[in-house]
């Protein structure tokens, strides 16, 4: 349901980053492949229907193409509407409305860029203590932790890797955040 509801947000250009945070992008290399699926689907539609030889079917046909076309416009808009994002207090590793990772940056030990293509075959697991998110079959950015943390569903995590659109962006907005949570006295300004 997630996946609908974000058409809402994405036609008032709504992205579900904190006002202080920074969002990073993962959706540039699905973009093509899913508005070139909703595109051709009104050619799907005239071809398959004269070629079911069923009148119930050629029916019932159009109504699941309709269904499909405002999942798959809702899935494009949730990759956009849901992006991975940092701010002070977070960092957020997000697939579409599936999956939310989230990762206290005040832990987080490094970040850089650093391609690795697995080939999983599911969007995020486990290998050894490092929690794998491919996107397109790779990630391009490591995070590594200062010490374990219990991601739920996951296990403890001591590194996360996953797929920004432009690593070295990624890596200068989440430094830029590992470095305010390291601003000696930052937390006793905020107890004040």
């Amino acid at each position: 349901m997630k996946v609908i509801s974000a058409l809402w947000p994405a036609v008032r250009r709504r992205v579900d980053v904190p006002e202080d945070g920074a969002a990073i992008g993962y959706d540039r290399g699905l973009r093509v492949i899913l508005w070139a699926m909703v595109v051709t689907s009104p050619l799907e539609l005239v071809v398959v229907h004269h070629l079911l030889p069923w009148a119930w079917a050629r029916w019932a046909h159009p109504a699941l193409m309709v269904v499909a076309a405002v999942w798959s416009l809702g899935f494009i808009a949730s990759l956009w509407v849901y992006p991975h994002a940092v701010d002070g207090e977070r960092l957020r590793i997000r697939f579409s409305g599936f999956l939310d990772v989230v990762i206290p940056v005040r832990l987080i030990e490094s970040v850089r860029a650093e391609r690795v293509s697995k080939g999983q075959s599911k969007l995020a697991e486990m290998v050894g203590e490092t929690l794998s998110v491919e996107v397109g079959g790779m990630t391009n950015l490591v995070v590594r932790l200062r010490e374990p943390y219990e991601v739920s569903g996951f296990g403890r995590v001591r590194a996360v890797r996953f797929t920004a659109d432009d690593p070295g962006e990624a890596v200068r907005q989440v430094t830029r955040f590992i470095s305010r949570s390291e601003t000696p006295g930052q937390d006793d300004r905020k107890a004040r």
